[in-house]
């Protein structure tokens, strides 16, 4: 379960994430996606929607590990961010966090096994002037060390997924945020 909080001027605000100024068409679209949504003071916004941890791959049919725990869980955060974070807004309020699907907090020690893997699968490599990297974002993780140094960043899409596949890749709406 992906639990986040939008709040302005400390991660993405709302109307940025949504791509719209106006709370109907934000309802409208988390309803249409099943995403449980509740209005806070100041502005803000918290979102809970329940995801798969896994997932199928569209072309191999492989069933890959396809979330993106690192990124929201705070575990994940470096220690000083994270205790600034829960000291400020409080375990609870943080801008994401991870459960399981029932709400309750997924444990220390499987969160230490996750990153544990990720480490032991990890590939390195010394850039050089003129690489470039091609991947497939469903079946390898990348991006989970920091980069120093001038580097241009080109992303290019192929075939759009979604969980309902129920959006055609260039459609846009506003307020889309698929």
């Amino acid at each position: 379960m992906y639990v986040r909080h939008y709040i302005k001027g400390l991660d993405v605000c709302w109307q940025d994430f949504f791509h719209t100024s106006n709370p109907a068409i934000v309802e409208a679209q988390c309803r249409q996606t099943g995403i449980e949504f509740e209005w806070l003071d100041h502005d803000g916004l918290r979102t809970r929607q329940i995801r798969p941890a896994i997932a199928q791959h569209p072309k191999t049919q492989d069933w890959v590990f396809f979330n993106q725990i690192q990124l929201h869980h705070p575990a994940f955060l470096d220690a000083a961010t994270r205790t600034s974070l829960v000291s400020l807004l409080g375990e609870a309020n943080l801008p994401r966090q991870v459960y399981y699907g029932d709400g309750s907090a997924i444990e220390p020690e499987v969160l230490a096994e996750i990153q544990s893997v990720y480490q032991q699968l990890e590939h390195r490599f010394t850039w050089q002037v003129g690489d470039v990297l091609m991947l497939d974002n469903m079946l390898t993780a990348h991006g989970r060390k920091p980069y120093v140094g001038p580097r241009r960043i080109v992303v290019a899409l192929g075939d759009m997924s979604t969980a309902s596949g129920d959006l055609q890749l260039g459609e846009r709406q506003e307020g889309q945020f698929l």
